[in-house]
């Protein structure tokens, strides 16, 4: 046998190895799809609907006497793009923790 005779069948041989590979990896892939599936009709979410949704604020957040003038000052401070500012100024104001106040800042700039 010559030399492009044994590339051939290494070659044939590894298309065929190549082509079991794919086939398998296609069904893993549909399987995920129906496991995704299935989960977003039991949550009853699309994948786009979980990734814009921001929560409100904690309530203790929402009713904690935050005065329009405060929300004004804040809703100025992220429109200038000055976001962490805003976040650092209700920190200071209201005694929150980092997170609370983030996500309070967050939900101003949504609203």
């Amino acid at each position: 046998m010559a030399t492009s005779e044994y590339v051939a069948i290494i070659a044939l041989i590894l298309s065929v190895i190549l082509l079991f590979k794919v086939y398998h990896l296609q069904s893993r892939l549909n399987d995920l799809k129906s496991d995704v599936e299935r989960l977003e009709n039991r949550s009853g979410l699309t994948g786009t609907s979980m990734s814009n949704t921001i929560a409100p604020p904690a309530p203790h957040i929402q009713h904690a006497d935050a005065s329009e003038e405060i929300n004004e000052r804040l809703l100025l401070l992220i429109r200038e793009g000055n976001k962490i500012k805003a976040i650092k100024e209700l920190r200071t104001a209201k005694n929150l923790s980092l997170k609370d106040a983030k996500d309070y800042v967050d939900y101003l700039e949504k609203r």
